[in-house]
C-alpha cells in the first residue's frame, strides 16, 4: 500500500529542540576539525539516533524515523520518544507514523498517512477502444485513452462482413499488444478493483465485438491478481458524472449535461460513472 508524508504542525515540541542543539554543536566540531586537517573520530552525543549520526557525517539533512505514534486526541498526536505533540488534518485518516527533519533554523514534523487506493472504471467502445477513468474518493485521479487505428479498422470489418467468426479472430489477434498496455497501465495504478460494464447480454455484433475483447481483458486482468467487477451497464453513458442527472445527451463525441452544463468525452463520461457506480456498490 503507498503512503505519503505530509508535514504536521507542531503544537509541542517536546525533546526536538534539545536534539536539535546536539545535531548543531556535533556539525560545527566536526566541521571544525575538518577545516584544521584533523581527521580524528569524533564521538556524536550518545542521545543522537544513528540515522541522524550518519546522515550529519555524509552532509544530509538529519532525518529520524519512522517513529511511532499515538494518539491523545481527536486532532493530536504524540511521538512517543520525544514526548512531541503534533496536530493531524481533520479530514484524514490516522497517520502510521512521525519523520522528524532537523535542520539548522527549524524543525519539520511529517506523518505518514496511507493514500486511498484508486477504482478503476473501464469502458469499451467504438470510438475509443479502451477508456480508463481512476478515481481516489470520487475524484478523477488518472485518465488514459487507448485506441489503435489498425484494430479500428478491424473492428469496423468485423461488423460490416458477414464472415463473422473470421473477422472476430482476426480482431482479437491484433488486439493482444493494446490489451496487454492497457492491463499494464491499470497495474501500475495498484487499484482495489477495476470495474467494467457487464457485456453478457448484449447480442447485437458490435456487442459481441466488445464482449470478445473484455473476455481478452478479464483473462490479462486476472493472470496479474487485479480484482475486478462487473456491474449493470444501465445508463452508465447517460448519467452525468459531476451532478448525477440522469437524462443527459450525447451529441456526437460529446455529454453534455443540460442540468449542471458539464460537458465531456462521452467514453470518459461512461468510464467515470462506471467508476463511481463501484465506489458507492463494490
Amino acid at each position: 500500500m503507498k503512503e505519503s508524508l505530509i508535514e504536521a504542525k507542531v503544537m509541542d515540541y517536546g525533546k526536538l529542540k534539545d536534539i536539535q542543539k546536539e545535531i548543531l554543536y556535533y556539525k560545527l566540531y566536526v566541521d571544525a576539525l575538518k577545516k584544521k586537517g584533523i581527521k580524528e573520530k569524533v564521538d556524536p552525543p550518545p542521545t543522537l539516533p544513528k540515522s541522524i549520526v550518519s546522515s550529519v557525517l555524509t552532509g544530509g539533512i538529519p532525518r529520524d524515523g519512522p517513529l511511532q505514534i499515538e494518539l491523545v486526541s481527536n486532532d493530536v498526536v504524540k511521538i512517543k520518544e520525544y514526548n512531541t505533540l503534533v496536530k493531524i488534518q481533520s479530514d484524514s485518516r490516522l497517520p502510521l507514523y512521525a519523520i522528524v527533519e532537523y535542520r539548522d533554523t527549524d524543525i519539520r514534523v511529517y506523518l505518514a498517512y496511507r493514500e486511498n487506493p484508486s477504482i478503476v472504471g473501464l469502458d469499451l467502445g467504438l470510438r475509443h477502444l479502451i477508456t480508463i477513468v481512476a478515481i481516489k474518493d470520487t475524484k478523477p485521479w488518472k485518465v488514459r485513452f487507448f485506441d489503435e487505428p489498425k484494430l479500428m479498422e478491424k473492428f469496423a470489418n468485423f461488423l460490416s462482413e458477414n464472415q463473422g467468426i473470421i473477422k472476430l479472430e482476426e480482431m482479437k489477434s491484433n488486439a493482444k499488444r493494446i490489451i496487454y498496455e492497457a492491463v499494464s497501465f491499470i497495474e501500475d495504478l495498484e487499484p482495489k478493483v477495476v470495474a467494467m460494464e457487464n457485456l453478457e447480454y448484449f447480442e447485437t455484433k458490435t456487442g459481441k465485438g466488445l464482449r470478445a475483447l473484455q473476455n481478452m481483458l478479464e483473462n490479462e486482468i486476472r493472470r496479474r491478481g487485479i480484482r475486478y467487477r462487473k456491474i449493470d451497464p444501465y445508463n452508465t453513458s447517460r448519467v452525468c458524472a459531476k451532478c448525477g442527472y440522469k437524462k443527459g445527451e450525447i451529441l456526437g463525441s460529446l455529454f453534455v449535461c443540460p442540468a449542471c452544463g458539464y460537458k465531456a468525452d462521452r467514453d470518459y463520461n461512461a468510464a467515470y460513472n462506471i467508476a463511481l457506480k463501484c465506489y458507492y456498490t463494490c
